[in-house]
């Protein structure tokens, strides 16, 4: 089947508050995935996933610029992240093959 990742931008541009209160209003209209950007201590992450603990979420560890603290697996697994995305890692390894491709040509 198909799930619904539910996003908010709240932290940033609202409150704390506003993003939980968001997320909880996404989970009560059926979404299977919550994230919320821009969360800033370990503190406001552990209220995320309190608030909403029967939905898995997402934590966005953007390495080298974030507003969120770069955390180990096995403390977001323990804080209740189900999900983890090192988007840069990922962007500087196909970087790097794309280069070594070109290369070869």
């Amino acid at each position: 089947g198909i799930l619904i990742a539910a996003r908010s931008d709240a932290r940033a541009a609202e409150s704390l508050d506003e993003a939980i209160w968001r997320a909880q209003a996404f989970a009560d209209e059926g979404a299977d995935i919550l994230f919320i950007d821009a969360l800033r201590s370990r503190e406001e992450m552990r209220a995320f996933c309190k608030a909403v603990p029967n939905i898995p979420k997402m934590a966005n560890m953007l390495e080298g610029g974030g507003r969120t603290p770069l955390l180990p697996l096995e403390e977001l697994e323990d804080m209740g992240y189900k999900i983890v995305a090192y988007p840069l890692s990922l962007l500087g390894v196909s970087v790097r093959a794309m280069e070594l491709a070109l290369l070869t040509l």
